[in-house]
Order: structure tokens, then C-alpha cells, then sequence
């Protein structure tokens, strides 16, 4: 489970409102959903996926298991007036909603079995895993290799069960805005791992880039291609190892 602490949450919350890829992302799951599709965002973090879905679609139930990131989804959908969207803190994998839903998204969330089996108890229509299609942490002083949960991996996992699905790829900015060069220190000792040693600014310094935003003077790129798998629960089989 991630745990979501006060600078985490303050810099996915500057990713999201600087950035906007959540949107992008969104728009790309909802091109193939009925705008009366009821979805489930499955792991939904601080609920920027669920923002961005609710525009386009009937409902949205956000579930995950943080209390701390889903007090940013309430007052989000307050704030915007969402109210199509219904925040649940609860473990996903164990949920079984009284009305299956349309759709579920799994958003760089879950393993490719507990994501399958959680759509076939609990959607009737279309799932949708989006994972990254990169080899390499994004934000890792040294290149560390992504474990596991990749697009490559979901497909060779459901290549091994004989499962029918589309892909599609998109490339995506999915960089991360600073309001300070100690605010990029802050950031990179908050992600380091303890192989990367002690981080120094002059190691990032030259990764960031200068921008006009009064609030955001620094940014550090992010430029990669996110994978899309989709597939119906009606193919799932009824026992997934």
C-alpha cells in the first residue's frame, strides 16, 4: 500500500494542477465509454483520475485505502462540483458493490491476477489497466529498473491466460513543477532510495528547466508512453491463479 504523506501529497497535488495529464489520461479511457457508464477508479490515490473521468460519464465511484488521500478527493469535489462522485476508503480487492459497474480503471494500480478478479466480481462491462510502458523509475537519482507491473508485463501475463484484449500506447508530459530549488532537493530525498547515497542538489540542478509560472519556477520533465490494455469481464474465466 503507498503511504501517502504530507510532502507526497503536496507534490502530486502541484503534478496534477500544473500539469493536466491526468485529464489526458482520462480522455483517453472515456472515448471507449458510454457517457452513462458508471466507473469505478480502483486505487484512486487524490482522485485527479476520478475528476477528470466524472466529466465525462455518469458516476464514478474512487476507492482506496488512504484516509489522507481521499480528504484531497472531498474537498476536490466540493471545490469543482463533482458530486458524481462518491469517495469510498475501503480495500478494493475485497468490495462487492450491489450494482456491478460499467467499467473499472486500474491506474498503476494492482498486480495483473487481484486486478482481474476484482473485475469479475465486481464490473459487468469493460476493464482498463494503464501502466507504464518504461523501463526506468522516472524520478531515481541512478536508472533502477521497474519491478514488475509494467504494459510489457500485463500483456505477457495475459498473453499466459489466453485472454483476449486491445492495447493502444499514447505518449504523455508527466513531469513534476517545483516552487523552489530546495523545494527539488525536498522532492528527490523524499523518492530516493537508499542506494542512491546522499542527494545533492548540484545532481539535479541540471535535469530541471526554467518556466514563466510565478508559482512553479522550476520543472523537471517527464516525457514518457503509457500503455492501455482493455478488456471485457465476460472473457475473464471465473478462477484466475
Amino acid at each position: 500500500m503507498y503511504l501517502w504523506t504530507p510532502d507526497s501529497i503536496r507534490f502530486r497535488v502541484d503534478a496534477a494542477e500544473y500539469g493536466g495529464f491526468d485529464a489526458k489520461i482520462a480522455a483517453r479511457v472515456l472515448r471507449g465509454l458510454p457517457e452513462s457508464a458508471r466507473v469505478c477508479d480502483a486505487g484512486c490515490g487524490l482522485g485527479y483520475l476520478s475528476l477528470a473521468l466524472s466529466t465525462g460519464c455518469e458516476s464514478v465511484t474512487a476507492v482506496d485505502t488512504s484516509a489522507e488521500a481521499l480528504a484531497v478527493l472531498r474537498q476536490n469535489i466540493v471545490r469543482h462540483r463533482a458530486f458524481n462522485i462518491t469517495a469510498v476508503q475501503d480495500d478494493l480487492f475485497a468490495m462487492r458493490p450491489e450494482t456491478p459497474y460499467d467499467a473499472m480503471v486500474f491506474c498503476f494500480f494492482g498486480r495483473v491476477g487481484e486486478t482481474l478478479r476484482a473485475a469479475k466480481a465486481q464490473c459487468s462491462g469493460q476493464v482498463v489497466l494503464i501502466k507504464k510502458n518504461w523501463k526506468n523509475h522516472r524520478f531515481a537519482i541512478e536508472e533502477k529498473p521497474l519491478k514488475g507491473y509494467t504494459f510489457q508485463h500485463t500483456v505477457s501475463e495475459l498473453d499466459k491466460l489466453n485472454l483476449p484484449y486491445e492495447t493502444a500506447t499514447f505518449p504523455i508530459e508527466m513531469g513534476q513543477p517545483f516552487r523552489s530549488l530546495d523545494d527539488a532537493l525536498l522532492f528527490f530525498k523524499t523518492y530516493a532510495e537508499e542506494s542512491d547515497g546522499e542527494v545533492l542538489l548540484e545532481q539535479i540542478r541540471s535535469r530541471l528547466v526554467r518556466t514563466d509560472s510565478e508559482h512553479y519556477p522550476y520543472y523537471l520533465p517527464s516525457y514518457k508512453t503509457l500503455g492501455i490494455v482493455t478488456l471485457n469481464t465476460g472473457d475473464i474465466p471465473d478462477s484466475i491463479e
